[in-house]
């Protein structure tokens, strides 16, 4: 199945009991063979980002467990877990949608950003990763991100 981009603020996690914290071991099996592109993604923004902060944080039954990587107090992104795949939502500030619009990312990227709802602190939206060529469009809005 293709990737997809979708309008939302947050997704169901695989991980939706409150009571039991994802685990490593928790995470790689259901991943299965995205594993190896969550861990890419996780060793890019570490190395990216000097102080980076993972914590795993359940918002509520409907949303699940969803991994924050932060920067100091800054949220970059959210990793949502799936079986076999896992999401990456975003919150773009105005100065980083402009970026973004003016960017090389496809255009049906684009016309999900735009259809976003406006929230105080950005445009929420999020990726499904299932495979190798969804990590250069996860790369690219981190690095718009940056700009923010």
């Amino acid at each position: 199945m293709a990737s997809y981009w979708m309008v939302l603020s947050m997704a169901t996690s695989i991980f939706d009991d409150k009571a039991i914290t994802p685990k490593e071991s928790m995470t790689d099996a259901v991943l299965a063979d995205t594993k190896a592109l969550w861990d890419q993604i996780r060793s890019h923004a570490a190395e990216r980002y000097p102080g980076l902060e993972q914590e795993w944080k359940f918002y509520s039954k409907k949303s699940g467990w969803s991994l924050v990587i932060r920067q100091k107090k800054r949220t970059l992104f959210y990793f949502i877990p799936c079986k076999g795949y896992f999401m990456i939502t975003f919150v773009l500030g105005e100065k980083a949608e402009r970026t973004a619009m003016g960017s090389s990312i496809p255009d049906h990227i684009k016309d999900t950003i735009s259809a976003a709802t406006s929230y105080a602190e950005g445009k929420s939206f999020f990726v499904n990763v299932r495979d190798e060529k969804d990590i250069g469009s996860v790369l690219t809005l981190l690095k718009i991100k940056d700009e923010q």
